[in-house]
């Protein structure tokens, strides 16, 4: 009992001073999917022959870094996003 109350103390201390473990992981992981919205975002824009209009990568791929999150699905999040902000909405 007195092992998990310790180690309960030294975690909360541990995250109080480095940022608690899941908030890091979860921004790592929220970067690693807008990099990849985003590359392909401009893959699909340079085979087009096209210029993505300003601020919609970012505008898109921060929606569905929320929306995954949310939903826990990349086609859902990828869905909702398009049709909220694709580039016939703006």
């Amino acid at each position: 009992m007195h092992k998990i109350f310790l180690t309960a103390i030294l975690c909360s201390v541990f995250s109080a001073f480095t940022g608690a473990p899941e908030t890091k992981a979860q921004s790592m992981m929220d970067q690693m999917i807008y990099s990849k919205c985003s590359s392909s975002m401009n893959d699909d824009y340079k085979q087009a022959g096209k210029v993505p209009p300003a601020g919609l990568v970012n505008k898109m791929c921060t929606c569905v870094v929320k929306e995954i999150n949310k939903l826990h699905s990349i086609e859902g999040a990828k869905n909702l996003c398009v049709a909220e902000i694709g580039p016939g909405n703006s």
